[in-house]
C-alpha cells in the first residue's frame, strides 16, 4: 500500500477501527468496558470514542514527527475537539444544514486521485481494510463537510464588508505584484471574556514563557499541542495554506517581515494572546487564460462492474450521444433508475483542475456534444457527456465579489476562535472523568 494511502486511512478509519475492535473484546468478555466522559446538551461522549480519538490523535501526530510527551494534556485537547464537534453537528442540523451524496461523491472522488486510485479501488481498498470501511469513509466526510458549511453559515457569511474596506483590498491588489500564499503555525492562550487584569497577567506570562522556549530551540508544533487553546491546536497549530488577503488583520504586520521559519512577537486580540509562525511561503500565480468544460453525467446502476471490460451495448450507447437531446432521453431509456440518482446530472463548468485527473486529457481532447467511454464507480457506470467548452480570462472575473469574499474569509479567520468560544459557554458541558 502507498505511504499516502495508509496516512488516509489512519486519518479516516483509526478511530472507527479501534471503536469497533474495543467493542468486539467487551462483547466476547462480557464485560462492560464503556463509560460516560462527557456531557454535552443532550448527547454523550464515550469513553470508547475518546480512547479512538487519542490513538488516531497520536498516529496523526507521529505522522507529523510531533512526539507525544504529556498524555493527560493531549487528552483533555482531544476530549475538547469532541465537545466541539458535537456542538457544531448540533448546531448545523438545527437550523437544517445538510450534506448531498454527490458533495460526498466528490470529496471521495478527490482523496482517490491523490493516491492515483480510481474510486472503485479506493472503496475496495477501504473495504479490505475492514468491513464497511468505504461507507465508514463517507460517514466521516460527511461530518467533515456538515461543519464546513457551518462555518461558512455563521462565520463566513455573518462578517460585515464595507465599501471602503472593498476599495482598499482592490487597490492593495492592483499594486501587488505576486499572488503570494503563507503557511502559518499558531499558539494562543486565550481570555476569557471581560477578563480581569490578574487574567490577563497570567496570560501574557504564559505566552511569554512559552516563546523562550521557543527561541531556545523547543519545537513550536509539539508547545502548539500541549498549551494552544486555538482551534487548529491538535494539528501543532498548523493553520494551512491561506491568501496573504485572508492572514487575519492582527496577524498580517506580524507576519510582515518574517522569513520562512521565524516567530512572530507576542500579538495580542480579543480572544488572547498569540504566537505565529510562518512555517511556509509561495508564489501561486497563475496565467490568465483557462478552458472550462461543460458536462454532464448519467448513471447506469450495476452491483456488477468490471472497470477492465466495459459491455459493447453501453459503449455503442455513450457513442450515440451527439446532442442533448440524446442525452437526456437516457431517463426515458433508463426508466428503472431511482430519479435521485441522475438528479443532479449538469456537473456545471469546470477547469481541467477541477476534472478528475483519470480522464483530465481524455476531457481535453474530446469533441462537444459527444460522450466519453462508459465510466465505472461505486455504483455503477457513468456516462460523461461533453456539452460546451468555453476560454476564460480569470482577470476579467468580478473583482469586487471576489474582494468581498477575501474579505470576509479573513475576518472569519479573525472570529473563529470566538466563535467556538461562545458556542461552548452556551451549551451544558458536563465533565464525568
Amino acid at each position: 500500500m502507498k505511504k499516502t494511502l495508509q496516512t488516509l486511512l489512519l486519518a479516516i478509519l483509526t478511530s472507527l477501527t479501534l471503536t469497533a475492535t474495543l467493542s468486539s473484546n467487551a462483547v466476547a468478555n462480557d464485560v462492560l468496558l464503556d463509560k460516560v466522559v462527557a456531557v454535552v446538551d443532550d448527547h454523550i461522549i464515550l469513553k470508547s470514542e475518546l480512547t479512538a480519538k487519542m490513538y488516531e490523535q497520536a498516529q496523526a501526530l507521529a505522522a507529523q514527527n510531533i512526539p507525544v510527551k504529556d498524555a493527560q494534556a493531549l487528552q483533555e485537547k482531544v476530549l475538547d475537539s469532541l465537545i466541539y464537534e458535537v456542538l457544531q453537528e448540533d448546531r448545523a442540523h438545527k437550523i437544517g444544514l445538510k450534506v448531498s451524496d454527490e458533495e460526498i461523491n466528490e470529496q471521495m472522488q478527490k482523496i482517490a486521485e491523490k493516491n492515483n486510485l480510481s474510486l472503485l479501488d479506493l472503496r475496495n481498498q477501504l473495504n479490505l481494510e475492514m468491513s464497511g470501511g468505504f461507507q465508514k469513509a463517507r460517514q466521516k466526510i460527511k461530518q467533515q463537510l456538515l461543519i464546513q458549511k457551518l462555518r461558512e453559515a455563521e462565520v463566513i457569511s455573518q462578517a460585515q464588508v464595507t465599501e471602503s474596506e472593498i476599495q482598499n483590498y482592490l487597490k492593495r491588489q492592483k499594486l501587488a505584484e505576486k499572488n503570494v500564499q503563507v503557511r502559518l503555525n499558531h499558539i494562543l492562550i486565550e481570555l476569557p471574556e471581560s477578563a480581569t487584569p490578574q487574567q490577563r497577567e497570567k496570560a501574557l506570562a504564559q505566552i511569554k514563557s512559552l516563546q523562550k522556549r521557543i527561541q531556545s530551540g523547543e519545537d513550536f508544533s509539539q508547545l502548539a499541542v500541549r498549551y494552544s487553546n486555538g482551534g487548529k491546536a491538535l494539528q501543532g497549530g498548523d493553520l494551512g495554506w491561506m491568501k496573504e488577503s485572508e492572514v487575519p488583520t492582527f496577524f498580517a504586520d506580524a507576519i510582515e517581515n518574517l522569513k520562512v521559519g521565524q516567530v512572530s512577537n507576542v500579538i495580542q486580540s480579543a480572544s488572547g494572546f498569540h504566537l505565529i509562525k510562518l512555517a511556509d511561503k509561495k508564489d501561486t500565480s497563475q496565467v490568465d487564460e483557462v478552458t472550462e468544460y461543460h458536462l454532464f453525467r448519467f448513471i447506469i446502476l450495476s452491483d456488477d462492474v468490471n472497470r477492465n471490460k466495459i459491455p459493447t451495448s453501453l459503449m455503442k450507447l455513450s457513442q450515440s450521444l451527439n446532442s442533448m437531446q440524446d442525452f437526456q432521453a437516457l431517463s426515458t431509456k433508463y426508466p428503472d433508475i431511482p430519479a435521485e440518482v441522475n438528479a443532479n446530472s449538469d456537473l456545471g463548468w469546470r477547469t481541467i483542475d477541477k476534472i478528475p485527473s483519470v480522464i483530465r486529457q481524455d476531457v481535453a481532447q474530446q469533441p462537444i456534444k459527444t460522450a466519453l467511454p462508459p465510466l465505472a464507480t461505486d455504483k455503477g457506470w457513468m456516462l460523461l457527456y461533453l456539452d460546451d467548452k468555453r476560454e476564460i480570462n480569470k482577470a476579467g472575473e468580478d473583482q469586487t465579489q471576489k474582494a468581498i469574499q477575501a474579505i470576509r474569509v479573513r475576518k472569519a479567520n479573525e472570529m473563529f476562535d470566538l466563535w467556538l468560544r461562545r458556542l461552548k459557554d452556551e451549551a451544558f458541558i458536563q465533565i464525568k472523568q
